[in-house]
């Protein structure tokens, strides 16, 4: 009786642990704490990834990222002052290399 219930508490918390990773970087109402995907525009910043390992955008900004011929765009304008690495927002394929992304703090709120 014992082990069934020790068996029953630890495939909770295993299942309560793999619940709690796969949505780990999204609010409840699964939008990603980083932004949104959206369509390319014509005032987008373009960046190629290459040999830089860092880059600075204002929060509220629409970056096209562009990589061997494919590329995607992303708006951040979810959680500001929070580093993200692109391999969290990049599309399933998307060829990526290492890159952390430093979010600003979004002039509208207070602290930050």
């Amino acid at each position: 009786m014992r082990t069934t219930s020790t068996l029953r508490a630890t495939l909770l918390a295993a299942l309560a642990a793999a619940a709690f990773s796969a949505y780990a970087d999204t609010f409840r109402n699964g939008e990603s704490f980083y932004g949104t995907p959206t369509a390319a525009t014509a005032y987008a910043r373009q960046v190629t990834l290459g040999s830089r390992s860092t880059l600075d955008v204002d929060y509220g900004s629409v970056i096209t990222f562009t990589n061997e011929g494919r590329s995607f765009t992303w708006q951040f304008n979810g959680m500001d002052h929070r580093p993200v690495e692109i391999t969290k927002i990049a599309p399933a394929g998307f060829p990526t290399k290492p890159l952390i992304i430093y979010v600003a703090p979004n002039p509208w709120n207070r602290g930050g």
